[in-house]
């Protein structure tokens, strides 16, 4: 499980381990550093990265998370929830109370914390310029929103 000594640690998105995470359960990671991304590694008391996540601000309400990866060897121990809430809370703290992101397996994952599926055609304009929006990799992956 994830301790009270585990924390959130800035990452570049060129960091060799998160790109690694990344390619092992194939996720892009073409786009990280033109997209002006912020990411994150959920790090134990040692500085050991436990799993990722980043975020797009697209304006002054609206973020994209993206790149959410919990390598295997650190799943079902609250690694994942515990980043994704950490960076709701973070996002929520600057102003942000709208929030997207695509996924191709994780719908259920992410609804936990109130994403819904919303159909693609609905995306605002800031999302659909998104290269996660325009990614052939991406097509078949679902549109989810949350609100607040």
């Amino acid at each position: 499980m994830v301790s009270r000594k585990d924390y959130l640690r800035r990452v570049e998105p060129d960091d060799a381990e998160f790109l690694k995470a990344l390619e092992d359960v194939g996720m892009p990671r073409d786009d990280l550093t033109a997209s002006g991304g912020v990411y994150f590694a959920q790090v134990d008391a040692h500085g050991g990265p436990l799993g990722y996540c980043g975020y797009e601000l697209l304006g002054h309400s609206l973020a994209l998370i993206r790149s959410c990866v919990v390598p295997p060897a650190h799943r079902g121990k609250g690694v994942g929830r515990a980043i994704v809430a950490d960076l709701i809370k973070i996002l929520a703290a600057q102003g942000i109370d709208e929030f997207y992101l695509f996924t191709m397996d994780a719908d259920p994952f992410f609804a936990n914390f109130g994403f819904e599926i919303v159909a693609r055609d609905t995306a605002p304009g800031a999302i659909r310029a998104t290269s996660q929006f325009t990614m052939k990799c991406c097509d078949d992956a679902v549109l989810m929103r949350r609100v607040g």
